[in-house]
């Protein structure tokens, strides 16, 4: 086993990972249920596979797609959706009936765990894949890959504290538990597998500025979104 092929894999997790256990050092949650979180999410990546299977074998998305619906079918079907609803599954089973889960920021630091976890294996796979070309793979995830399911996590962990906490406009942010990361996740991984089919290099220029633009914005939205609901979390104990 490459030991620094796995470290390479796990870092960019860990990091992110400990920036939001940073964040929420004045009111901790228990380590074992973090470590919990974050193997619980190593494990949605074998569920998510039970999803996306049956989803293949009735033909909603191809795993060699052409164009650029086949592309969005395979971002949405193969991809955003079942990898999002399996990490929602586990941060439920670990916030059922928790104790510790009596903050908004909670929520998120849960749901961070979990998709890091999902990150650090999906991680190894692509990795392990790249051959010898695995060091510059694992640079390119890092600043992309890892960073889009922290975002996406972020999103699902802000809407499963508002839907847990607050009575206005429950029914809202129990639909977009689920339906803000899985659109986030299919627009991000859709954008990139159209810009890497074309080859066309003024489409491909212009799918990427598109990339970037809204990937800065993602990564605001998640800053945004823990800001909030520490400040809410603050002005509650006030």
């Amino acid at each position: 086993m490459n030991i620094s092929l796995i470290l390479a894999a796990l870092m960019p997790s860990l990091i992110l990972t400990g920036y939001v256990l940073y964040k929420d050092r004045v009111r901790p949650e228990p380590p074992r249920l973090l470590l919990r979180a974050f193997i619980f999410g190593m494990v949605s990546t074998l569920l998510s596979t039970f999803i996306s299977g049956p989803l293949a074998s009735i033909g909603a998305f191809s795993c060699t797609p052409e164009g650029v619906v086949g592309n969005l079918r395979l971002a949405l079907f193969g991809a955003a959706i079942p990898e999002e609803c399996a990490k929602l599954f586990m941060l439920w089973l670990i916030l059922r009936n928790n104790p510790y889960f009596d903050e908004h920021f909670d929520g998120i630091v849960y749901a961070v765990c979990v998709g890091m976890g999902f990150a650090f294996v999906e991680n190894v796979g692509y990795l392990m894949n790249a051959g010898e070309m695995w060091v510059h793979a694992g640079i390119a995830r890092s600043i992309i890959s890892v960073p889009g399911h922290y975002a996406f996590a972020v999103l699902m962990g802000y809407h499963y504290s508002y839907a847990h906490f607050d009575k206005d406009q429950r029914d809202l942010h129990r639909i977009l538990i689920l339906a803000a990361p899985i659109t986030a996740h299919a627009v991000f991984d859709w954008i990139l597998m159209v810009s890497d089919a074309t080859e066309h290099p003024l489409v491909s220029g212009i799918l990427s500025l598109v990339f970037l633009f809204g990937f800065v914005q993602l990564q605001k939205m998640g800053r945004n979104s823990i800001r909030g609901h520490l400040t809410k979390d603050n002005d509650t104990l006030i």
